[in-house]
């Protein structure tokens, strides 16, 4: 199944007003919601998931393209828990240009 960005950001109001067309059923905005976030989830995995695999992916781009410039940012509060904050990254090459 292909499932288009433009699919990916329909609205919840355009969701709840489809099951209410189609299903003749009322569904709340937060139940709506919330489906929709369980969904994205199995497409693409927590949000947790995604911060280790960000680590992942920029220790490859590094050590795949030499001399490239990779940067994670982030907090750690509580225990072992910790907050995003912005990713960087500058390729060789556009380093070289410079």
């Amino acid at each position: 199944m292909i499932i288009t960005k433009r699919e990916l950001s329909t609205s919840v109001a355009t969701i709840q007003g489809t099951v209410e067309r189609d299903y003749e059923h009322k569904v709340s905005y937060w139940k709506v919601w919330i489906v929709k976030q369980k969904i994205l989830e199995q497409l693409f995995g927590t949000h947790e998931e995604s911060f280790q695999n960000l680590s992942r992916i920029l220790l490859a781009i590094r050590y795949s393209n030499l001399g490239t410039i990779v940067t994670l940012d982030h907090k750690i509060v509580v225990g072992n828990n910790a907050i995003f904050r912005r990713a960087f990254r500058a390729f060789s090459a556009s380093i070289d240009r410079l």
